[in-house]
């Protein structure tokens, strides 16, 4: 037995199949979908599909991947299918509702200000490890997307008008008893050429039906004449109904109706009003799987 020839022919055959991964890696036209899979309150699934065109003849196999948020483990990967031999990859991304709404108070909880980490682990022809983790820091203000607006009624058979709500702000005022607490401040216009005290101020804020939160105050202002005072409007939020907020929003092709019903005592000219200001109503539209799909075609591009 020649172990010169062995060893030659076994140098030529690794060269061979390195030659066949590089060019197949190279002229592969490769093309990844990502899609909602099974949603529930529990668990959102998110099914990602690649056809490579060819196959790689390289066996990987993944152990674990896992994104992290806040320090909290927000979705993990159950599913890897994957073959040398195949030219299609498959997987399925399962994300914890409630670890994903936990990590989100956490985040508020921070200022706004957050790390998300990405996890790998996994290996190349069974021996050769592959770790992987990426972090990235996150700061976007997520309360700055709720405003609150209502325009000024007529009462009294248009003798007074009610204030005007021009706007609304909310800042995070941490958790209690299992809610969320958010502060809105509250900055109403007096339309009236005399001044108009303002207080018992409360909404119902719904998500498709599905009450998540109130607010209210037991305090009063004063509007000047033509002029603007701020109330501050203590906000509670149902973090366990989150959760199938979240799930529903999903199952509905990612639209949402939210309402907000805003109530408010007001005393003109000696005289008691309890008037429903408004009923704030929005559809919110998100495209969370188009983004994802977009980020998925950029890696693709290079």
């Amino acid at each position: 037995m020649n172990w010169k020839l062995m060893i030659l022919g076994a140098v030529l055959i690794i060269i061979a199949w390195a030659g066949y991964v590089a060019y197949a890696a190279v002229t592969a036209n490769p093309t990844v979908h990502a899609s909602w899979g099974y949603v529930d309150e529990k668990t959102t699934e998110i099914w990602v599909d690649a056809k490579l065109g060819k196959p790689l003849l390289v066996p990987a196999e993944i152990e674990n991947l896992s994104l992290i948020f806040m320090g909290i483990p927000v979705a993990r990967v159950a599913r890897f299918d994957y073959g040398a031999t195949k030219s299609d990859i498959s997987m399925a991304i399962v994300i914890d509702n409630e670890n994903l709404v936990r990590s989100m108070v956490a985040y508020l909880d921070n200022g706004q200000r957050g790390e998300v980490e990405f996890r790998l682990r996994g290996s190349l022809l069974r021996v050769i490890p592959i770790n992987a983790d990426i972090k990235q820091s996150i700061s976007e203000d997520i309360l700055a997307y709720l405003n609150f607006t209502a325009e000024s009624k007529e009462l009294a058979g248009g003798l007074v008008k009610s204030p005007a709500l021009v706007k609304t702000t909310f800042d995070w005022a941490g958790e209690r008893d299992g809610k969320a607490v958010l502060i809105a401040h509250m900055k109403f216009y007096n339309p009236n050429p005399y001044r108009i005290p303002l207080g018992n101020v409360s909404f119902d804020m719904y998500v498709n039906d599905v009450k998540i939160g109130y607010g209210k105050t037991l305090e009063t202002v004063v509007l000047p004449p033509k002029g603007y005072a701020t109330l501050d409007v203590e906000t509670f939020i149902e973090e366990d109904v989150l959760p199938g907020v979240w799930a529903a929003h999903i199952k509905n092709g990612e639209v949402s109706k939210v309402r907000a019903n805003i109530y408010m005592d007001i005393t003109v000219l000696g005289r008691d009003y309890s008037i429903k200001l408004a009923s704030y109503e929005e559809t919110v539209k998100t495209d969370i799987m188009g983004g994802i799909n977009t980020m998925l075609e950029n890696l693709l591009s290079g």
